[in-house]
């Protein structure tokens, strides 16, 4: 009896440290993919275009939603994310139904629906729904990184 009550004592410190972690607090586990898509919403969100980049391998291939071309390498995807937004004062991205598929310790998918914001100088703001996927990986220090990303326009709706 006395083995079991000192087991349960021992547990109760453990189970404060997991209930005050990243999840219980709202957040995403950094060692998690997830936490990579949140950090590319408050990137996205703050027009910090070396920010945004960050969140990309060096080789990274980006084929965003206005681009004609694909954007390759962090370099090339910082322009992309840098260039002028005439008009515009904030923008913003929510995320719709998504999933991540976790392929290995290292790789994992993203794939689904999200919304941008766009704040223009008159105060209106204008939405775009789009779709995405994202390979992410596992850098050696442990860090989750994009290492390829397309986002569309969602299409129309087909009239009946």
């Amino acid at each position: 009896m006395q083995n079991s009550r000192r087991f349960a004592l021992l547990l109760i410190p453990a189970a404060a440290l997991l209930a005050s972690g990243p999840e219980a607090r709202g957040q995403p586990n950094p060692n998690e993919p997830t936490a990579l898509l949140a950090a590319w919403a408050a990137a996205y969100s703050s027009m910090d275009a070396p920010r945004l980049a960050a969140l990309y391998t060096e080789e990274a291939r980006l084929w965003g939603v206005t681009s004609r071309e694909q954007s390759v390498g962090r370099a090339a995807i910082q322009a992309s994310f840098g260039r002028p937004r005439e008009g515009v004062t904030a923008v913003g991205v929510t995320y719709g139904a998504h999933g991540v598929t976790r392929l290995n310790e290292s790789a994992a998918v993203a794939s689904g629906h999200w919304i941008f914001r766009m704040t223009l100088a008159d105060g209106s703001e204008r939405q775009a729904p789009a779709r995405f996927s994202i390979t992410m990986t596992r850098l050696a220090d442990g860090a989750w990184r994009i290492a390829d990303h397309h986002s569309s326009f969602l299409p129309t709706p087909a009239r009946p």
